[in-house]
């Protein structure tokens, strides 16, 4: 009985030390991800335009992000990113960013419809507005699917408190407002 405990006792820190290195991990990215974004100089024109870099902005909740390029299982430890086989930022068609429901898009949880979100990319700032929520099973792929007109579909997994693999995905939708400045 001892035994058994011992090893569950161990089991329950080592999975603790797992969950904190990869939460140092996941705001460690995002450090970089900002210092990357403020060390960019303008160049001869003025212009500040980061090709390779995205600043993903919750308004209502006080947050943001910095985005990076490929949903690879290491960009999404850094942060959320952005599925490259989908559209561009303020592009038409549907573009797509998934992030971990334990770390960055957590806070995706307090967002609301009409609320606003902001993407910066490649000196553009594109501004959209959150239309829908919605919460599907993990195969369900029907909110990736092209568009015609420019949508931004953030992805996570769901519930948010569940431990392990999560079954489903929460899905917020948003719509651009007006074309980048």
């Amino acid at each position: 009985m001892k035994g058994a405990a011992l090893v569950l006792i161990g089991a329950g820190v080592g999975t603790a030390l797992v969950g904190a290195v990869l939460g140092l991990v996941a705001w460690q990215g995002q450090d970089a991800g900002r210092l990357a974004w403020e060390s960019e100089a303008p160049d001869e024109g003025g212009s500040t335009a980061r090709p390779e870099l995205t600043r993903l902005s919750f308004p209502s909740q006080g947050a943001e992000f910095f985005v990076w390029d490929g949903a690879t299982k290491k960009n999404l430890l850094f942060g959320p990113a952005w599925v490259t086989q989908s559209s561009a930022p303020g592009a038409n068609g549907n573009c797509i960013i998934a992030a971990h429901r334990d770390t960055h898009f957590r806070m995706l949880k307090d967002v609301k419809k009409d609320q606003p979100i902001v993407l910066e990319h490649g000196g553009h700032t594109y501004r959209y507005r959150i239309t829908a929520l919605h919460i599907v099973g993990a195969a369900d792929t029907t909110y990736y699917r092209p568009t015609r007109r420019p949508v931004l579909t953030l992805v996570t997994c769901y519930p948010f408190s569940y431990l392990g693999r999560a079954p489903k995905r929460f899905i917020v939708q948003a719509e651009l407002l007006a074309p980048g400045s």
